[in-house]
């Protein structure tokens, strides 16, 4: 009788146990990028189609910290304005942001490191200097 007591107290504990779940800690990224001079000279006439064009060019690409191993690799979404670049879901830790493709004007400062808090939005400002003069 002792034993079916202890069994039954284990099978409940074994159950109750099973029905939680484990959700990770998860924040998001929001990216909003600038890419220029789109021109040698001002004003610049390029049209709307080849402005978009340059800006998803561009593949934005984030690496965990300590292992450097990929968690995320997308392409800009040109919104008329700005590049964007939006992750939900990425899970709390250290991370570096990188892109290509680079240019001797553009690559310092890469790859950047970055914090995912819990429940927060990480909003980074990238500026990419094209280089055209």
């Amino acid at each position: 009788m002792k034993s079916y007591l202890i069994l039954s107290i284990m099978f409940l504990t074994l159950i109750a146990c099973s029905s939680q779940t484990i959700t990770p800690d998860i924040g998001s990224l929001d990216l909003k990028v600038t890419i220029g001079p789109l021109c040698p000279v001002e004003p610049c006439n390029r049209n709307a189609d080849d402005i978009r064009k340059v800006y998803e060019a561009y593949t934005f690409t984030v690496k965990e910290a300590k292992t450097g191993k990929i968690v995320l690799e997308k392409t800009l979404t040109y919104n008329g304005t700005s590049g964007l670049l939006k992750s939900t879901d990425m899970s709390v830790g250290e991370f570096e942001l990188d892109f290509s493709p680079k240019s001797f004007f553009n690559k310092q400062g890469f790859p950047r490191p970055f914090i995912i808090e819990k429940s927060k939005i990480t909003q980074l400002n990238i500026s990419i200097d094209t280089g055209i003069r």
